[in-house]
């Protein structure tokens, strides 16, 4: 199962970008994140992994499995033998930053439970994109 959302914010990539990265932050500014424990201390990059707590959901572990700044990073986990994967894509335009937020879930059990998870998705990408948007686009 595969979703996604897209969003412009009239704010630089690099923006965007510091601002996408800054995963302890997420909670702060993002209201499908409750709260972000970072399980290795370290500058973001491939195997920088965090446990996220999301409304409605047990913690998961995410780990990073590619970064290529700043323009996309991924990162996967693995809840009842399920493997979903999360990427955020950058892409600079002539009026900021076009982003889209993907999530693709696969693994035995997903066809069981992916209804369930495609719709908290369908419900968390939106919210998350919009509150991407006026994160980068609030003036300090």
């Amino acid at each position: 199962m595969y979703l996604d959302q897209t969003v412009d914010i009239a704010a630089p990539v690099e923006r965007v970008w510091d601002v996408t990265i800054d995963i302890p932050q997420w909670p702060t500014w993002n209201p499908t994140v409750d709260g972000v424990d970072v399980l290795t201390p370290r500058p973001m990059g491939v195997g920088w992994s965090a446990r996220l707590k999301q409304p409605g959901n047990a913690p998961g572990t995410w780990t990073v499995t590619r970064f290529e700044g700043p323009n996309i990073y991924q990162w996967e986990t693995n809840p009842l033998g399920m493997h979903v994967v999360a990427l955020h894509r950058l892409e600079a335009t002539s009026t900021g930053t076009h982003v889209t937020l993907s999530i693709d879930v696969s693994g035995l059990t997903a066809p069981l439970l992916g209804g369930i998870v495609a719709r908290v998705s369908r419900k968390f990408l939106p919210m998350e994109a919009a509150a991407l948007k006026a994160e980068c686009e609030r003036s300090d």
